[in-house]
Formats: C-alpha cells, structure tokens, sequence
C-alpha cells in the first residue's frame, strides 16, 4: 500500500457534490418519513390518508421526491466510487482491498440498520449493487454510461410495456391485515416484537423477486454515477457547460412523466412515473446544482450535511424510529403525512446546525472517521488542530 494514502482532505471535494449529497439526504428523508410514521409499504398509496391535506402533501412527495432521491444518492455513490479510485491509484495504493473493505463495512452496517434500526435500509443493497460495480470498474465512461442505459430502459420500458394492460386495481398494495399487525407492533410491541417485525418488513421489501428487481432499479444510477466520474462532466470544467445544460432539458421532461398518473388511471403509468420519470427529475438536481456551483454560487447548508452523509443518514433513522416507535414516545400510526414533513424540516434543521457545530472541531464525521479506520487500516486523527477551524472553502 502507498505510504501517502490517506482520506480526501477538504480542499480537495468538490464542493456541488457535497451539497448534493445533503439535497439528497433531505430528499431521502421526505420520502422516508411517510414509511417511519405509518405502514407505507403495505398501504394504498394515494387513499389511505383521509384528509385532503395529507391527500396533497403525499402528491407533493410523489412528485417531487418519490424515486428522484434514491437515484440521485446512487448517482452521486458511483460518482465517488471512481474519485476514490482515482486517488488510490495515483497514491500507488491497491484499490480492490480497500474498497472491499469499505463495501463489507458498509454491508455491515447496512445489516445493523436494518435488524435494530429501521426496515428500510438501503446501505446493505448499496454494497451489493458496490461489488457488482466492481466487476465494471474497468470500462471507460461511455461503456458504463451505455450499460447504466440498458439496465434502467430494460426495468423501466419493459415492465411498464407488460403492465400496460392491466389497471391499477391489479396491483392494489393495500393489505388490511398487515398493516393493522405493523400499527400494533411498532405502536406498542416489546424491542424484540419491534425487530421481528423489521425483520420480516425488510424482508418483503427485498426478498425473491423484489431483490433481484432492486440491483435493477440502483445499479444503473452507480454506473451512471461512476460513468460521469470518468468523462469528468462534474468537475467544474466550463467545456463541460454545454453537457450540463443539455442534461438540465432532458431531466426537465421528467415533471411531465410524473403528472402521467394524474391522467391515466393505470399502474403501468404510476410504474412510468417512479421509474423513468425519478430519475430524470434527478438528473434535473444533478444539473441544476453544477450550474448553480458553475456561477460562484453555493448552498453551504447542504454541504454541511454532505460531508457526514452516511452519519446524518443513520441519524435520522435512529431519531425518527425513537420518534415513532414504542420503546421511544410510541407515535406510529398517529400522525398524517403533512404533520411528519413539518416534523422532517425541524429534525433537518437540527441536522444542519450539528453537522456545521461538528465540522468546526472534527474533520470527518463519526461513522465516516470509522469508515476510513476500517478501509485504511490505520488510524486518522479526527480533531482538527488546535486553533484552527472548519471553513466552507477548506
């Protein structure tokens, strides 16, 4: 192993990447709440809410985040995937130990996640969908761009050519029984009721089929990712201005296919919306942040999430499920969706002051300290030197 190797220092991150990774954490959050406060998997989507308040805050979910979150995360994991690469290489270091290492931690933690945490992990499926990448790795950018390609059209024009005839009363997810069962055991079952249940809800999500579905749905947006890394489209450069604007259009169309379901009363459209539609509007936020980062502008609030990405995405799991579950204040199943998006902005703003608090004495996040303890083998200072302080520019 080189004697150089060490983690990326600041001044060396692009910074639209960082703040990327916090819009998306926001994203992912949003998203997720719905599922930390009610039995979202096993309900129907659009009636189960009541209210007309909860009907259009889940609309407002559906159409700005559903399915645009998950892949702009992936995107933006395959993006780095390379930038580490790239650094190994150039410190003489051997990348495949290291980012074995770095993916089995992940896949660890993924597990710890999702037995004691919270169901809806998606670190155990993203060290998957890592050691599948690394089989790609040695592509140039417009192989892993041409393969990203196929493997989402595939999912994406397939399934929605096969479900064209059916409407969506065919595939109700509505399960009465199972979601009377989720409210009373995470309402007010024991911590083991609690992670049998988690156990069995991650189960449904992804087991048989649906797993293998998964790495269909991720690992296009990891070599999409991974693809963008090698071209150097992100890397601030303005020849690469022109790219950017025209990726900017094309997501743009995204919007639309997301209004589809609102006129065509069919699953194969609602299948369109999450697959085609998420990821065009994330590669909207891709393009709108390097052109806004392009001007000399910059969103610091996301960046301070960014840094401790996989900290504050653990972070709020952990806080939410206290939130809801029983062995915390035990408010599953009692609160709608507008009440949980006011309750995600406060747990957000609390994020953004900690991690800004955080960064002014440490270098890295803690589980991301661990990370690289585990990836490097070695131990890394994590407190910054006495006197100085954390600064957006370093």
């Amino acid at each position: 192993m080189g004697k150089n190797l060490t983690p990326v220092s600041g001044n060396e991150r692009i910074h639209s990447i960082d703040a990327m990774r916090g819009f998306a954490l926001l994203g992912i959050f949003l998203v997720n709440m719905v599922d930390f406060h009610s039995p979202f998997i096993y309900v129907d989507q659009m009636d189960y809410w009541g209210s007309q308040l909860n009907q259009w805050s889940m609309h407002a979910i559906d159409f700005f985040a559903q399915a645009s979150f998950y892949p702009l995360f992936s995107f933006l994991f395959g993006y780095g995937f390379i930038i580490f690469r790239n650094r190994v290489i150039e410190r003489k270091g051997t990348f495949y130990p290291l980012m074995i290492r770095r993916l089995l931690f992940l896949m660890l933690l993924g597990v710890i996640h999702f037995t004691l945490v919270w169901h809806g992990d998606i670190l155990f499926t993203y060290s998957l969908c890592g050691l599948l990448l690394l089989l790609l790795i040695k592509l140039n950018g417009t192989r892993l761009l041409q393969t990203g390609m196929v493997l989402w059209l595939i999912y994406a024009i397939f399934l929605f050519i096969l479900m064209l005839p059916l409407n969506a009363l065919d595939f109700t997810s509505h399960q009465p029984n199972a979601i009377q069962q989720s409210i009373e055991v995470y309402g007010n079952g024991s911590f083991k009721e609690i992670t049998e249940q988690r156990i069995s809800d991650w189960s449904y999500v992804n087991g048989g089929w649906n797993g293998f579905f998964l790495l269909f749905v991720i690992l296009p947006f990891f070599l999409f990712g991974a693809g963008f890394a090698k071209k150097g489209w992100l890397n601030g450069d303005v020849v690469n201005i022109p790219i950017i604007r025209k990726l900017l259009f094309i997501g743009m169309v995204g919007f639309l296919i997301k209004f589809l379901p609102f006129f065509f009363d069919s699953y194969a459209f609602l299948h369109l919306q999450d697959s085609f539609g998420g990821p065009l509007v994330s590669l909207f936020y891709i393009a709108f942040f390097v052109l806004f980062y392009q001007g000399g502008k910059r969103m610091k609030v996301f960046e301070w999430v960014g840094k401790l990405a996989l900290s504050n995405y653990l972070f709020q799991s952990f806080v939410s499920t206290l939130i809801f579950y029983n062995y915390g204040l035990g408010l599953y199943g009692e609160i709608g969706v507008s009440t949980g998006i006011l309750l995600l902005l406060i747990i957000f703003v609390v994020q953004v002051v900690l991690s800004k608090v955080w960064l002014n004495s440490f270098k890295y996040g803690p589980l991301e300290w661990v990370w690289r303890l585990v990836t490097y083998q070695k131990r890394f200072a994590i407190k910054r030197k006495e006197g100085t302080h954390f600064h957006e520019g370093h």
